[in-house]
C-alpha cells in the first residue's frame, strides 16, 4: 500500500508514496490534529481540537507491524500510531 514515507527538511510535511504511483503531502498540523492516540482524542472531547504549535516538526517516523507507522511530534506527543489505510482517508480530505 505504501512504499515510502519521509518528511521535508523542515520536518513540516509528511510525504506518502503510494504502491499505485501516486503521492500525498500531509503537514504535521494536519496529522497532529488527526491524531487518535487516548490524550489527543481526550483533548478534542474536551475542548473541541487538539492544540498545534505554530513550529510543529515531526520528530521521528516509526513503523508499526507492516501496516502503520508511529510519527512522533515537536510538541513530544509520541503515542499515535497511524495505519497506512488511515494515511490514505486522511490524504483523500486534507492532501495539501
Amino acid at each position: 500500500m505504501i512504499t515510502a514515507l519521509s518528511t521535508d527538511t523542515a520536518q513540516a510535511h509528511l510525504t506518502v508514496e503510494w504502491s499505485d504511483g501516486g503521492q500525498s503531502t500531509l503537514s504535521a498540523a494536519t496529522l497532529r490534529r488527526a491524531a487518535r492516540d487516548a490524550g489527543s482524542v481526550y483533548q478534542r472531547a474536551t475542548t473541541g481540537d487538539v492544540d498545534v504549535a505554530a513550529d510543529l516538526m515531526i520528530t521521528a517516523l516509526v513503523q508499526v507491524g507492516s501496516n502503520g507507522v508511529n510519527i512522533q511530534f515537536s510538541d513530544g506527543n509520541d503515542r499515535a500510531i497511524y495505519p497506512f489505510p488511515y494515511l490514505r482517508e486522511l490524504s483523500e480530505s486534507h492532501d495539501n
